[in-house]
């Protein structure tokens, strides 16, 4: 005989908040998203300096050891280096390498404070439409209608369908530009298997089909429409409708300039060129200059010349793309983790509470003049 499976248990965090099977560790997932350790930046910084500095100088030293080396015991060297002394072309050399260097620093550090920028942007769309959505909630709405989830603290929180939705959207930009994998379960709309279902049959290719599969990014936005389509269902007010679309047509102009910014490589050639045109002012400096004028110390002197000019462009190139630094370990501010937690917080805020009640001598309108041009106002039910 057969034996029945048990029933599932499920756990009563408080009278209104019953978790099913499976949720705790969701909530799990969303307690660590949003508490980030502390940044650890002094560790970051002494990263930056070992993986950006430490093998331009020591390859630098290695090179200088060996010329002076050469130099010093093979018969014929010092006449020979002399022959490479040609200050004109060091120095024109030198100054086109100067140039390329601070340039391509430039264009980190600008690519790296328009992607912050335009995420900022894109966050704040967010936070608006959360807003726009709130003044339009019906309640019998299914997107808008409330849930009772488990916090990942022992403790319940109220939400709604497009506000995990809506919260999601900041957490997928950075993964995507990050170049790793968006797990649905780790965004803010894990924690409803309606929405978790809908992203994945959005991203995944059915199998024989000719159509390829929408990005993260894409998905959730037909989602939040499809959402809007919902709340706006049989309700007749245009222009509310148009506001929201607006709204959210704000947030994919900033998505697509975070994708532009991140996604825009200059021809391959020109960083080959760079790093060319640099080993030749180093290697003719070494070999005319440094060595036979400063002996053994030219290795020490070239590793101070690495430092200032090379190692920087490979320290400036590793933060070129703020996306893709870690919240724990980052020499720079995490400015976009910490926008994703906040964003998330704030539409949170704005969903779990309900409006404040209308006083009785509040509730009657004043009269609108006839002349008032035509607009719409936004209502919290």
């Amino acid at each position: 005989m057969q034996g029945t499976a048990a029933p599932p248990v499920f756990r009563r965090l408080r009278s209104d908040c019953l978790v099913p099977p499976g949720q705790l560790k969701l909530a799990e997932m969303r307690r660590k998203r949003l508490n980030k350790p502390e940044n650890r930046w002094c560790a970051a910084i002494a990263m930056d300096l070992l993986w950006g500095a430490g093998p331009w100088i020591a390859a630098t030293c290695l090179v200088a050891w060996a010329l002076w080396t050469i130099h010093e015991r093979v018969d014929g060297a010092p006449g020979a280096f002399k022959q490479f002394d040609s200050p004109g072309a060091i120095a024109t050399i030198s100054t086109f390498s100067a140039f390329l260097l601070v340039s391509k620093i430039q264009a980190n550090l600008a690519c790296n404070s328009a992607i912050i920028t335009e995420f900022g942007n894109l966050t704040a769309s967010l936070v608006n439409l959360a807003l726009w959505v709130k003044s339009q909630m019906v309640s019998n709405k299914r997107p808008v209608s409330a849930q009772i989830l488990p916090d990942g603290n022992g403790g319940c929180y109220k939400t709604n369908r497009i506000g995990m939705t809506l919260a999601s959207v900041p957490y997928a930009a950075k993964y995507v530009g990050r170049g790793v994998a968006v797990v649905p379960e780790g965004l803010p709309l894990g924690q409803d298997p309606h929405l978790v279902s809908k992203y994945k049959r959005y991203t995944s290719k059915e199998q024989g089909s000719a159509s390829s599969s929408m990005t993260p990014f894409v998905a959730l936005v037909l989602m939040i429409g499809e959402q809007i389509d919902q709340i706006q269902r049989s309700e007749k007010k245009d222009s509310e409708y148009s506001v929201l679309f607006a709204q959210l047509n704000a947030a994919t102009v900033a998505r697509g300039a975070i994708g532009a910014q991140s996604g825009y490589n200059p021809p391959y050639i020109l960083d080959a060129l760079l790093f060319v045109v640099f080993v030749l002012y180093l290697g003719l400096a070494l070999i005319s200059d440094m060595v036979p004028n400063n002996g053994a110390n030219s290795i020490w002197i070239a590793a101070i010349v690495a430092f200032c000019t090379i190692v920087f462009f490979q320290i400036s190139n590793r933060y070129w793309n703020p996306m893709a630094l870690r919240s724990k370990q980052s020499g720079q501010q995490p400015l976009i983790s910490q926008m994703c937690v906040s964003t998330e917080l704030a539409i949170l805020a704005i969903f779990s509470r309900d409006p404040l009640p209308i006083a009785e001598e509040e509730s009657t309108l004043a009269p609108v003049p006839a002349d008032a041009g035509a607009g719409f106002r936004m209502r919290f039910l």
